[in-house]
This record gives structure tokens, C-alpha cells and sequence, in this order.
């Protein structure tokens, strides 16, 4: 399940039972108290790639997930029957990701359709919002409206 209730680092009051949060904070515009993590949580222990795996992999930060997008060539495949983005450089080099889609509340959405891997970047203005690498298969691009509680996909880097 990825809702408020169950995403630990953000506190309120599910007033309903829905797992979603209901007491809205008009000094930050948010339902909740969301706890700031730091502007990059590569290498720490809210990185799930290193906690999960260890040794030097991480998530990666957003200007790596850029590179992806500003120096490689963007393609929607389909490799042995899985859909998603497959990311060509000018060495030949290339990565596939699969489009598996998302999960909010207890649901899967858009599987096969979409990507949408998180980054170990927060956006800036906001301790509710990571930065994340989405793809279709009409574009690749970044968001940064995606709520922290979210279940993303993630593609670890090693350092």
C-alpha cells in the first residue's frame, strides 16, 4: 500500500481511515508534516538502492537521470515482450527500462504504458516532491509533482 499513512516519513491525522492524511497546513499546502530528507539522499539511509543492495550503488540523482535524457536517443521498444524506454549514446551504449508503470494507494497503474523511476533528488521548494524520469511512448521527461509516498520503480547506479 502507498499512501500517507504508510509512507514513514511524513505525520498527520487519517481522520477517515482512507490512509490519506486530512489535516491540511496552510504554511505549507500540504495534508500532512512532511520530514525533509536532505536535497539528495544518494549514499544514505533513505536510499533504497543502497539500503536494498549496498556497496556503492544508489539511486541516482537527477542531473544523472538528465544525462539520459540530454545525450542519449530516446526510443519506446519492446525488448523479449516487455514495453519501455530504451536509452541510446553516441558510444552505442544503451540502457532499456521497463514501462512498469506506478503504484498509489494499493493499485497499479499504467503498466507497460509508462515509466517512472525515481531519482534520489528532491525538489527544491517542497519536502513532498522528488524529481522522477517519466517516459511514454510519445516522450521522456522529468516531474516534479510526484508525491515522496509514491511507488516508483528505481534503476540503481553504482559510484
Amino acid at each position: 500500500m502507498y499512501n500517507d499513512v504508510t509512507y514513514q516519513y511524513v505525520t498527520g491525522v487519517d481522520e477517515d481511515g482512507d490512509g490519506w492524511y486530512d489535516n491540511w497546513h496552510d504554511d505549507t499546502g500540504y495534508f500532512g508534516v512532511w520530514q525533509y530528507l536532505g536535497s539528495d539522499i544518494a549514499g544514505t539511509q533513505y536510499d533504497v538502492a543502497h539500503v536494498q543492495w549496498g556497496g556503492s550503488w544508489v539511486m541516482p540523482s537527477k542531473e544523472q537521470q538528465d544525462e539520459l535524457r540530454s545525450n542519449c536517443t530516446y526510443t519506446w521498444t519492446t525488448l523479449n515482450g516487455v514495453s519501455g524506454g530504451q536509452f541510446t549514446g553516441s558510444n552505442g551504449g544503451t540502457i532499456f527500462l521497463p514501462a512498469a508503470g506506478f503504484r498509489g494507494g494499493g493499485d497499479l497503474y499504467h503498466v507497460g504504458s509508462f515509466g517512472n523511476y525515481w531519482s534520489s533528488t528532491q525538489v527544491p521548494s517542497s519536502s513532498y516532491y522528488a524529481y522522477s524520469l517519466s517516459f511514454y511512448s510519445g516522450d521522456a521527461d522529468w516531474s516534479d509533482d510526484y508525491y515522496r509516498n509514491g511507488g516508483h520503480s528505481v534503476r540503481p547506479v553504482s559510484r
